[in-house]
């Protein structure tokens, strides 16, 4: 490997340090954070800071450069999962009576990128471009539960039995269902979610929505999985996914 292929590498692992729990970080901490020497992450940062990728915050630190925000832009706008979301949660909105969730499915689990409301807003963990992984939210569990086993491997590193339990109870009851119910988001909260597929059948998001666990009956949980699942559903075909014509259709999990 190269130096300047390593330096990449080092700036890379650098720009991923960040997350919802370390929104700003001094070189010290990047340091610790990355095992990158001080001294390269110093001279790192003001080249990322040049290029717009890393932003200075006054002495507190560094944050994430407004540059990411036009990179992954092009990546949403690719996917093209808010443009087929839109219509089909805006349409359920009125009959769920909640928020409607839309997140995009990446390698590390999901990043929100819709949330809609019809007035009544409730306390939620969830923002607009919040990063979870697959295991804490109805969204996640049903991108999950929409993964091929092999690809949900990464996924189950190092999670304990019980969330892998858990897992395992969603992906089951997303083949009988085609959502999934939950409770893992935060307490007193129940939501459910669906998958959204592309046109090769794989999944790119998911929708969800959820209330306050005393106003989700079992009887609104089903009514609301079910406008949930059409939601996606219809979403998934925005995007071009006809299960009869998806190649290796059958080894795929996809909204019933």
């Amino acid at each position: 490997m190269t130096a300047t292929v390593r330096s990449v590498a080092k700036a890379v692992a650098m720009l991923q340090a960040f997350d919802s729990q370390h929104r700003l970080l001094t070189v010290r901490e990047l340091s610790a954070l990355t095992g990158v020497p001080r001294s390269t992450c110093h001279a790192l940062c003001q080249t990322l800071v040049e290029t717009g990728l890393l932003e200075m915050h006054g002495a507190e630190g560094y944050q994430l450069g407004q540059s990411l925000a036009t990179l992954g832009g092009q990546v949403i706008e690719r996917t093209g999962l808010v443009d087929a979301t839109l219509g089909p949660v805006s349409t359920q909105l009125a009959s769920t009576r909640s928020e409607i969730h839309v997140a995009q499915y990446v390698p590390t689990g999901i990043v929100y990128l819709l949330r809609l409301q019809n007035g009544r807003r409730l306390p939620n963990r969830n923002r607009t471009g919040r990063h979870w992984p697959l295991h804490g939210s109805a969204c996640g569990l049903a991108v999950y539960a929409a993964l091929p086993v092999a690809a949900r491997e990464p996924h189950r590193e190092g999670l304990p039995e019980e969330t892998l339990a858990l897992m395992d109870e969603a992906a089951v009851a997303f083949v009988k269902r085609g959502y999934i119910i939950t409770e893992v988001s935060q307490e007193g909260f129940r939501s459910v979610g669906a998958p959204v597929l592309d046109q090769h059948g794989d999944v790119v998001g998911a929708i969800g929505t959820g209330d306050a666990r005393n106003l989700m009956t079992t009887q609104r949980t089903h009514e609301i999985g079910v406008a949930i699942r059409r939601a996606a559903e219809a979403s998934s075909r925005a995007l071009g996914f006809l299960p009869s014509l998806a190649p290796d259709v059958s080894q795929k999990r996809r909204p019933a």
